[in-house]
């Protein structure tokens, strides 16, 4: 296997970039041939996957979900066969062969829990790159931002915000919870209008989620039935509740039993408008992606990646 490592080495306090070369060391050990590239932005990792499709068999996103979902933009930007374009096409006229690899060295790292690799431990994900299978999957897209789980906009877009501005110095997981109780002292619900697959709605509520995958925010199985190879979003809305309710039923969202509330619905779509009252964030995976009015969309089997059998990203047989 030759794989082309793109890797972001600020990510996770600078850990990826201290990682690295235990990582070749790693690989090589497994018979990986690698070639290295160090990000410079997230537009840099996208056009040095793109580059890469047709002369490596992985491009290996070494960092956070940011740097994994800009890593699959540049793939499928390499072969829009599966958006719709001819199949195997790229820039360069020879077939776009490589798959997406991910050694999980961010702060959130969901998009290796979608593909069933250890979050927590990047040696040992780089460890299994070789014994994973290939496996198409769908890529979703948010005001020109390409990502690999979820999307959203309400409650969580300002949780994400308060995380990475302000508690940025703490761990992955207590930061999202300090943003949360944060944001429950101080924000509210608003008034938002969906379309979805060009059925409108409307409701008054704390979030819309918008997934691809099952997770967001460092494993808050969100949207706990997403699957990357349906393509499809599942959209999830939780309506308005108080705030006790809503503390009550938040730590339900590590294992996906939130879902089960009355107040929490879950929609499928290939297309969604989402508006709302007033001015709203939308992050995609971790990272902003401009604000309200936003339109999510789905590329069926867009990429291939390199993904565990389970994995939680492909629910079902």
């Amino acid at each position: 296997m030759k794989a082309l490592l793109v890797a972001n080495p600020t990510a996770g306090g600078g850990r990826a970039g201290r990682l690295l070369d235990e990582v070749v060391r790693r690989l090589a050990a497994d018979g990986v041939e690698t070639e290295r590239h160090l990000t410079r932005s997230l537009e840099d990792a996208r056009l040095a996957a793109c580059e890469a499709a047709a002369s490596f068999d992985a491009v290996v996103a070494v960092g956070g979900d940011g740097t994994v979902g800009a890593c699959a933009a540049g793939l499928a930007d390499a072969n829009p066969g599966g958006s719709g374009g001819p199949p195997g096409w790229s820039p360069g006229g020879s077939p776009a062969r490589a798959a997406l690899g991910v050694v999980p060295a961010g702060g959130g790292n969901d998009a290796a829990r979608s593909l069933g690799l250890p979050a927590g431990d990047p040696l040992a994900a780089a460890g299994l790159l070789t014994r994973l299978r290939r496996r198409p999957a769908d890529l979703a897209t948010v005001a020109g931002r390409a990502y690999l789980n979820v999307a959203g906009a309400g409650f969580d877009s300002e949780v994400n915000r308060v995380a990475n501005q302000r508690l940025g110095w703490a761990g992955n997981r207590p930061r999202y919870i300090g943003a949360v109780l944060g944001q429950l002292a101080v924000g509210g619900t608003a008034g938002f209008r969906l379309v979805l697959d060009g059925h409108a709605q409307s409701v008054s509520g704390w979030l819309v989620a918008v997934a691809n995958g099952p997770s967001y925010g460092g494993g808050m199985r969100v949207a706990p039935q997403a699957s990357l190879a349906d393509g499809l979003l599942d959209v999830v809305v939780i309506a308005d509740i108080g705030k006790l309710e809503f503390l009550r039923t938040f730590p339900k969202v590590f294992s996906g039993r939130h879902v089960e509330h009355p107040a929490v619905t879950v929609h499928r779509a290939a297309r969604v408008e989402l508006d709302a009252d007033r001015t709203l964030a939308v992050y995609a995976d971790g990272e902003p992606a401009g604000t309200l009015p936003a339109t999510f969309e789905v590329r069926p089997a867009a990429i291939t990646v390199l993904a565990a059998d389970p994995a939680p990203g492909f629910p079902g047989p």
